[in-house]
């Protein structure tokens, strides 16, 4: 059976049969649409039992406002008599004191009453007045503000004054050593002549709450919170809480982000249902609204498993029942798959010793017309052509890898050519040079050389020949002897332009296969950092100043080989401490991408502007890598080639 099932392959690792395949296509189809319906009536049942949790909460929601507000609503309307009242009867200070007294023994919900008079009030006897009349166990007590502090700047005055208009205030503890907290309704009172005169406000200790809430039946595990118009606990079973932390800290601290999103819709003043994870409740139903005008918000909070139960148990018993179905259906599959796959198999096996090597094992008999009939006829002349295709392969075979070895014999011998050792002349100190050739393909015809004429006298060579593979090779090998044979065979310094002129009509003797080369060479005077320079056909070089990197002027220059008797204009500079000279090849400018896209010399100029700082290591290493990220693993069709020479200073000569 194992066998049937799980074939074992040559390597040893075992595989899926078709019969098997077959068995789980099946079974994977009727397995979806079985979970399909069962995720449907859990989805449809709790979507029901959500909206009757939310209508029950909305309830619960509702009369708990309704409680909420009649306290607060006691306070308003104290507030707008003593207003009423100062604003009518206009008492001395010495009368209103028991004017609060009578008004705040006759509402014993509010806990206190307080006038914070204008310091730029009308009447000077009320700029220093600020009456308080407070409870205190079963009597009332007074005092004046005003001889304990700057009232003026407190919140109670000034929000009233700043907003104009009536508003409750943030609860807060009335001294450090209260237990309670409170919270004040204060409205701001103009004069005849509409200037400020006072805020007036009622205080409210909030004891009642924890009376209201205490009263709502939320059963189970659930609980009840209350949060201001900023988040901040007022009500919560854990006391740690109250006025101290809020949604959005607590979300921080307890690392549950899921309470963000709730907090902002809470202060927000929505109304709704939301899903949080406690990691010591588990899932959370919590139903939120808000209470009344004073910018609070409710919440009631639910585990989810005990509004969820009934459900939770049916998706536990169709699981359980469906996993049942599935896997006798598996096995029926299997049994009928099988006996389908049977000849399918034999043919397996018969191919297997194909696969392994024996071209001449014989194939299972062709029995009918059927798939499997055709497939083993198929096999049978795969065979023969095989056997036809092998001979012939070995023989390509032998001829591919007879090039391969010559095409790395001849790369290893063009890269033997160029100069690799760096730094080059490590005991004089004016130089810092460095140098990298990249062929596109196994041998290419671009080269760089560098090298002293005399003693203080350095020539750089950099050069592209036209076309690819060993007959570039071929001719750049050619070029870079006849280069360096002329310029010390000569005895002296000679000149760029000569120089070139002079290999030109070397090159061009007896040229039948008509190729040529593009040649730029620089001679630097390492006493003084001057230089000239020549170009024949070839990309002009870089400047790297202090300032910017920009091409050296153009000079005249016919392409290297093509015709005896050419003339070279030379161009010349010099370069002062620190600055330096890129020579390139154009594999650098038409570099693409995958979009075809060529670098262009103003890309690459723009690099060396932010790179002429470097040294010529650094430098040549930046580009090459700048130059990849750019070609974005395009395959590359030109030499890329990259020399950076830069002069230290003719007093560093060791």
């Amino acid at each position: 059976m194992k066998e049937r099932f799980f074939p074992l392959f040559p390597d040893g690792r075992r595989g899926v049969s078709i019969a098997a395949k077959l068995a789980l296509m099946i079974v994977a189809g009727v397995g979806a649409v079985f979970l399909a319906i069962v995720f449907y009536g859990y989805s449809t049942s709790r979507e029901a039992l959500e909206e009757e949790f939310q209508g029950r909460m909305e309830n619960l929601g509702r009369a708990a406002e309704s409680q909420f507000l009649q306290i607060p609503m006691v306070a308003e309307a104290v507030t707008r008599d003593l207003a009423t009242m100062i604003t009518l009867f206009e008492p001395p200070p010495e009368k209103m004191p028991e004017m609060m007294k009578e008004l705040l023994a006759s509402h014993s919900q509010v806990t206190g009453l307080y006038v914070g008079f204008s310091k730029q009030a009308t009447n000077p006897l009320f700029r220093n007045f600020c009456p308080l009349v407070f409870r205190q166990g079963n009597s009332i007590q007074y005092k004046n503000l005003a001889g304990e502090m700057d009232w003026t700047v407190q919140d109670w005055y000034q929000l009233p004054l700043q907003m104009g208009k009536p508003l409750w205030t943030e609860p807060f503890f009335a001294d450090e050593r209260a237990e309670s907290m409170m919270i004040s309704y204060g409205i701001p009172l103009y004069d005849a002549n509409w200037r400020y005169l006072a805020s007036i406000g009622a205080s409210l200790e909030l004891h009642w709450l924890a009376d209201i809430i205490s009263t709502m039946e939320v059963g189970g595990h659930g609980y009840v919170f209350l949060v201001t118009s900023n988040g901040a606990f007022v009500s919560h079973p854990r006391r740690e809480l109250l006025m101290r932390e809020t949604l959005f800290t607590v979300a921080e601290m307890e690392n549950r982000p899921d309470l963000i999103p709730l907090g902002h819709r809470m202060i927000r003043g929505e109304k709704g249902v939301a899903s949080l994870y406690d990691p010591l409740r588990g899932d959370l139903l919590v139903f939120f609204r808000p209470v009344g005008n004073i910018g609070w918000s409710l919440g009631i909070v639910f585990p989810e498993e005990e509004v969820l139960d009934d459900i939770i148990h049916l998706r536990r018993v169709q699981t359980f029942l469906g996993l049942g179905g599935v896997f006798a259906m598996l096995l029926m599959v299997f049994f009928i798959s099988n006996r389908i796959s049977g000849p399918i198999r034999k043919l397996k096996d018969a191919t297997m010793l194909l696969a392994s090597g024996d071209l001449h094992a014989p194939l299972p008999p062709v029995r009918g017309r059927d798939e499997v009939a055709l497939l083993t006829g198929s096999f049978a002349s795969m065979r023969e052509n095989l056997l036809l295709h092998l001979e012939r392969l070995k023989t390509e075979t032998a001829a591919r890898e007879r090039i391969a070895s010559e095409l790395d014999i001849a790369r290893s011998i063009q890269m033997s050519l160029v100069p690799r050792t760096f730094p080059p002349f490590p005991k004089d100190g004016r130089i810092d040079l460095f140098a990298k050739l990249e062929p596109a393909r196994e041998v290419g015809g671009d080269f760089y050389d560098f090298f002293h004429t005399d003693e203080d006298h350095l020539l750089l060579v950099v050069g592209d020949v036209s076309g690819k593979g060993i007959p570039a090779a071929l001719f750049m090998a050619v070029t870079r002897s006849f280069v360096k044979a002329l310029a010390i065979s000569s005895g002296s310094c000679v000149p760029p332009g000569e120089l070139m002129a002079a290999v030109n009509d070397r090159i061009a003797e007896g040229n039948d296969a008509c190729m040529f080369v593009t040649l730029c060479f620089v001679l630097v005077d390492l006493r003084d950092g001057s230089f000239s320079y020549a170009c024949g056909g070839h990309p002009f070089p870089r400047l790297l100043g202090g300032d910017a990197a920009l091409p050296l002027a153009p000079v005249k220059g016919p392409l290297v080989g093509a015709m005896e008797g050419m003339f070279f204009e030379e161009g010349g500079g010099r370069l002062k401490e620190g600055e330096g000279i890129f020579l390139f090849t154009d594999g650098v400018t038409e570099a693409f991408d995958v979009d075809e896209s060529l670098l262009s010399e103003g890309l690459m100029d723009r690099w060396l502007g932010e790179m002429r700082t470097l040294g010529s290591e650094a430098l040549v290493r930046e580009m090459r890598n700048r130059i990849t990220r750019f070609a974005g693993g395009a395959e590359q069709s030109d030499d890329i080639t990259l020399l950076c020479f830069r002069y230290k200073g003719g007093n560093k000569k060791v």
